[in-house]
């Protein structure tokens, strides 16, 4: 454990003192970052799946429109709430089927519809 720490010391130097070796550094620590990035942004969304029920049992059972949620997302977190772990803003979709609704993180490429979109997919309450 002791290298690894060491060698992450390293590498943070490495991009401090030498600018053009970041986008190098980051490409070749994708594969150890991104799955921990996967993580805090499935732990986020669960919260943002809480906090959605909590509003919707303070609403008379109204969730946020989807049209509004990243506005929504705003007023309920600070500092960049609205936003995944790659900054991109997560989306909310209506499925209009069995009272579900998806929210959706674009994953690390930052495009809809590829394999590494994050999906969270949960029924409203009291419906």
């Amino acid at each position: 454990m002791s290298k690894l720490f060491w060698l992450t010391v390293l590498a943070f130097a490495v991009a401090v003192y030498f600018p053009d070796s970041r986008a190098w550094l980051m490409e070749k620590a994708q594969p150890v970052v991104n799955p921990m990035l996967r993580t805090a942004t499935l732990s986020e969304m669960d919260k943002i799946v809480g906090d959605l029920h909590t509003h919707a049992r303070e609403n008379l059972g109204r969730y946020p429109e989807t049209r509004d949620f990243g506005a929504w997302l705003d007023a309920q977190y600070s500092g960049g709430g609205s936003r995944d772990s790659w900054d991109t803003a997560y989306q909310l979709e209506d499925l209009r089927r069995d009272n579900r609704m998806q929210i959706r993180s674009w994953g690390p490429d930052r495009q809809r519809g590829t394999d590494d979109d994050i999906l969270v997919e949960f029924r409203r309450e009291g419906r």
